[in-house]
């Protein structure tokens, strides 16, 4: 898997040149601290995303973020969601994809297993999905509120993880940001909910944005985009990479 994390993203920004020529700017610009870290870690794993690639709850419409998929690399990117709004390529779930066995290069599921009732049958699917050799990329949100869509079930840890992806013959999982990230990331996803019954919200909200970019910004300063999912305990996520 070390190959995998190596692999240069075509765009440049991979973890390394996002820890170390980020900007305050860039930071405060980004939808969330969450999704700027899930584009750098999407954007480095990029080079495996050929071939065949099906985005299991992926969006075509309404999508969040600034990675862009490598479209024209892969010969064929498969979208499939249950939302028609999204204009999926497959209308289908993500536990039961009408493509045969064995014919995926790459499989993604990023942010979508914290909203199934069976996150297993998903990761079934995606082995059965995958050719032997192929691909696996998967996110999950752990310190991050509760946002149905239309559910939300759980979050994992990295041994609940692990454990999920056990069929895999190797697996490597990322935290997604340290300590001062994810508390600026609560400080101002609590902000947000604390404005909206405070006399002064507005400024209240603003206030806690620019507390919590700041965090942001110097948990990427400090090398915390990407660490060993055991280095710490509070952290926004998780990024998984496996290999079937």
């Amino acid at each position: 898997m070390t190959d995998a994390w190596r692999t240069p993203s075509p765009s440049g920004r991979d973890l390394g040149r996002l820890a170390t020529s980020v900007s305050l700017r860039q930071v405060r610009k980004a939808v969330s601290y969450r999704r700027l870290l899930l584009d750098a870690h999407l954007a480095s794993v990029s080079g495996v995303m050929t071939g065949t690639v099906i985005d299991l709850g992926g969006k075509r419409q309404r999508r969040r973020g600034e990675f862009q998929p490598p479209e024209d690399e892969p010969s064929r990117w498969i979208v499939v969601n249950i939302d028609p709004g999204t204009e999926p390529d497959l209308l289908c779930d993500v536990t039961a994809v009408p493509v045969p066995g064995d014919s995926a290069d790459c499989v993604l599921c990023t942010e979508v297993l914290e909203h199934l009732p069976d996150p297993k049958a998903c990761v079934q699917e995606a082995i059965r999905l995958l050719r032997p050799g192929g691909t696996f990329i998967a996110s999950v949100p752990f310190m991050y509120p509760v946002h149905p869509d239309p559910h939300d079930f759980q979050r994992f840890t990295p041994d609940g993880l692990h454990l999920l992806l056990k069929p895999f013959s190797s697996v490597e999982i990322r935290a997604m940001g340290g300590i001062p990230g994810t508390v600026g990331s609560l400080i101002e996803l609590g902000g947000r909910q604390a404005s909206r019954a405070h006399l002064h919200g507005r400024w209240l909200r603003r206030g806690l944005f620019e507390l919590g970019r700041l965090l942001a910004y110097l948990d990427l300063r400090r090398g915390n985009a990407a660490r060993d999912a055991q280095a710490t305990t509070l952290t926004t996520g998780y990024f998984a990479v496996a290999v079937k």
